[in-house]
């Protein structure tokens, strides 16, 4: 599902509702199954510790047991390209190289429902392309996938659901084609 809507208009903070870091004022949110976010890049790491570090913390931060990451520690690595660095301090990473790694660990820890905060636009295209593929797998093998993003065409490949909200309040809701329409003619007519 795809949640669209200008800056201020309250995506950024449904997902931080949903992933339990905001608490609702009225109302409750039930989550059934294991969550990975990528909200802020390079939330949950520290830039002292080595990728290595990060990973293992990362892991354990979305509920995977020490066994089970390393386990999957060599194909999150391998996904993530980052073997010849994957031993050095965060701090020495690019934003790209901060964002393989939040990436790798979030699609491999195979949570049930994975959310997206705009964080893909870094990196090169390449590895863009990698991680639009791995979502469109996740997305396919019957996951959830929760994605806030303004690049209109990405969101109709990726999602077959949108939400448009307006500061705060539910504009649309529908299949993914009808709502960007909707919220691109209401954008189009506001720059007019």
């Amino acid at each position: 599902m795809a949640v669209v809507g200008t800056n201020g208009s309250g995506k950024s903070t449904l997902l931080s509702l949903v992933c339990d870091l905001t608490p609702p004022d009225t109302g409750s949110i039930y989550l059934d199954g294991r969550l990975a976010a990528l909200l802020d890049l390079g939330s949950g790491f520290h830039y002292d510790l080595t990728g290595a570090e990060n990973l293992l913390l990362n892991a354990s931060l979305v509920g995977l047991s020490r066994q089970r990451t390393f386990e999957l520690f060599d194909k999150i690595v391998e996904f993530s390209e980052l073997g010849d660095f994957i031993n050095e301090p965060l701090r020495t990473y690019s934003t790209g190289m901060v964002m393989r790694l939040a990436f790798s660990v979030a699609t491999h820890v195979d949570p049930d429902v994975l959310i997206i905060d705009e964080v893909l636009g870094v990196g090169d295209r390449a590895f863009q392309q990698k991680c639009f593929e791995k979502m469109m797998h996740f997305s396919q093998s019957g996951h959830t996938l929760l994605v806030v993003s303004h690049s209109g065409s990405t969101l109709r490949e990726i999602c077959s659901r949108a939400i448009w909200l307006d500061h705060g309040n539910l504009i649309a809701d529908g299949d993914i084609n009808t709502v960007l329409d909707l919220y691109e003619q209401r954008r189009n007519v506001a720059v007019q």
